[in-house]
């Protein structure tokens, strides 16, 4: 009876360690919607839901100026000439996040980009800037 509980015992301590001692594929942590786990890799990231999302936005408001690519360049809305800024330069990609924010919230007007604080809600405006950094800039 002592072989078999000692048995028993080992047995159990084994199957422990094998369970305990296995690594769990990579995972989302989507209950904060931050963190996505990429090759045992932690990014902050947008989830792809956010990422959907905010194309979308992009593509009903700032493609029309930024186009697909987020090249910008000359184009023309309403009657004037615009000169949009490329999304994709060291220039834009250095800015801080806050800028953006600032820019696509009250626009920039001398440049004919229209404000968004009225139309775009604070998390679509940055899911917009996790977009461009992820998507456009592909930071």
């Amino acid at each position: 009876m002592r072989f078999i509980k000692t048995a028993f015992i080992f047995i159990t301590i084994a199957f422990f360690i094998i369970a305990c001692g296995k690594t769990e594929p990579a995972n989302t942590n989507v209950a904060s919607n931050e963190i996505v786990v990429t090759n045992n890799n932690t990014q902050p990231n947008a989830v792809p839901d956010e990422i959907t999302a905010a194309r979308k936005i992009y593509s009903e408001h700032c493609v029309r100026c930024h186009k697909e690519s987020g090249e910008g360049g000359r184009v023309e809305i309403e009657g004037k000439r615009l000169n949009v800024e490329d999304l994709r330069t060291d220039k834009m990609k250095k800015m801080a996040d806050s800028k953006y924010v600032k820019y696509i919230e009250n626009g920039v007007l001398e440049e004919g980009m229209p404000a968004f604080k009225d139309t775009l809600s604070d998390e679509q405006i940055k899911s917009l800037v996790k977009f461009i950094r992820t998507e456009i800039q592909k930071n």
